[in-house]
């Protein structure tokens, strides 16, 4: 998905050291920055579907996507990172609290 999909400007999240999904926010061309919130929430995704899904913080990585390959023969899902930083977050269910689609009539 990161390499199929993602625009170069938009943000890559990863828990770091552990395996997990990558975790895409799409800027769809925006210049500004995402507030602290929206990537804290993303942060907190990337987190939660990982290894470190139950510990009480977790440091996460995100750069541009521009700044995450592919190493050649790598199996799918490894990525190799440059221009990093690293935010710990706690991670969270994205659906926990939502009600179900179903349910909002």
């Amino acid at each position: 998905m990161t390499h199929v999909l993602a625009h170069p400007e938009d943000l890559w999240f990863h828990a770091h050291g552990v395996p997990g999904s990558h975790v895409v926010l799409r800027r769809e061309g925006r210049k500004d920055n995402p507030s602290a919130k929206t990537m804290e929430e993303a942060a907190a995704i990337a987190a939660f579907f990982s290894k470190a899904r139950h510990a009480g913080k977790a440091p996460v990585i995100y750069t541009l996507k521009k700044y995450v390959r592919k190493p050649r023969k790598a199996p799918a899902g490894l990525a190799m990172v440059e221009r990093e930083k690293m935010i710990m977050v706690q991670p969270r269910d994205p659906d926990e609290g939502r009600t179900p689609e179903w349910e909002e009539d």
